[in-house]
């Protein structure tokens, strides 16, 4: 294998049919958890979009060789870096989404308290007759 600008030898087909692998098991089971009603579309896009992205690396390995040139880092660190940001992403997205069911939850636990009053005021025998 041939050396990079950075003294870095290149992606081994090994790795290149492991990445592959991957992300092609991985596309059929977010298909999956998608039919059977288990992933919703809106995060189903997202694990498409990184399944898509390992494959499109698996295909044309240059790319993470071009991005370790471009930054001049080595090809683990280019891996870490797109891995953290992809995991920083997921952990505010699901941030988002558990803030807003919290107040959602809180919302409707307010509105059912006031319905059982409203109920119980309904059912009680007037105290006039």
């Amino acid at each position: 294998m041939e050396e990079n600008g950075i003294g870095q030898v290149g992606f081994y087909v090994a790795h290149r049919l492991g990445l592959l692998g991957v992300s092609l098991l991985l596309v059929l089971f977010v298909l999956e958890l998608v039919r059977r009603g288990h992933l919703k579309e809106r995060y189903a896009l997202l694990w498409l979009f990184v399944s898509g992205m390992g494959l499109l690396i698996g295909i044309f390995p240059g790319i993470i060789v071009k991005l370790s040139l471009w930054f001049g880092f080595q090809y683990l660190t280019v891996v870490y870096v797109f891995s953290i940001t992809f995991l920083l992403g997921i952990v505010l997205t699901f941030s988002v989404v558990i803030s807003r069911l919290s107040e959602r939850n809180r919302d409707l636990a307010q509105e059912v308290a006031l319905l059982d009053e409203r109920l119980r005021q309904l059912e009680k025998p007037d105290e006039g007759q």
